[in-house]
């Protein structure tokens, strides 16, 4: 739920509170559960639609990261390859700029992508938790992954 909400909200502190918002409205509503999309469906789809609502409330404007900025840092996340330092730093480097190119894509892209690739869920996962049919979320991440190689072009 943490990686979901830091990486919608992009603040680190507001995604923890969205997360402890969660807890205690999984805790209420439990009973209720039916079970039939699974916990973990269930669970991240609770975190997501309070993110959704705190970005709708605060009319989303953050600005992009800047290239000196480190965005795991920001985001209170760490990255901490162990291979030689070298390769360390570049992957540092690249990892920043898989971030400002995830930050950039529009909400519904991003999504699908912290969804598909961080979260590891399925497409039927996806299209539960965001109430859309599966042709519109393998779209959504087929736009955001041709967005992205095209920003990371430079590292190839």
């Amino acid at each position: 739920m943490t990686t979901l909400a830091a990486s919608m909200l992009r603040d680190r502190t507001e995604a923890d509170d969205v997360v402890e918002e969660a807890l205690l409205r999984i805790h209420a509503a439990g009973a209720q559960f039916r079970g039939e999309r699974g916990l973990r469906t269930w669970v991240l789809r609770i975190a997501a639609n309070l993110c959704r609502d705190r970005l709708r409330r605060r009319k989303f404007t953050a600005p992009l990261p800047e290239h000196d900025e480190d965005p795991f840092a920001a985001a209170g996340l760490t990255f901490d390859p162990t291979v030689a330092m070298d390769e360390a730093l570049d992957g540092q480097v690249l990892m920043a700029a898989l971030e400002r190119a995830i930050a950039a894509l529009p909400e519904d892209q991003r999504e699908a992508v912290v969804m598909r690739h961080r979260l590891g869920l399925s497409y039927t996962e996806m299209t539960d938790m965001l109430g859309v049919p599966e042709g519109t979320v393998k779209s959504r991440l087929a736009r955001a992954l041709t967005t992205l190689r095209t920003a990371m072009e430079e590292f190839r």
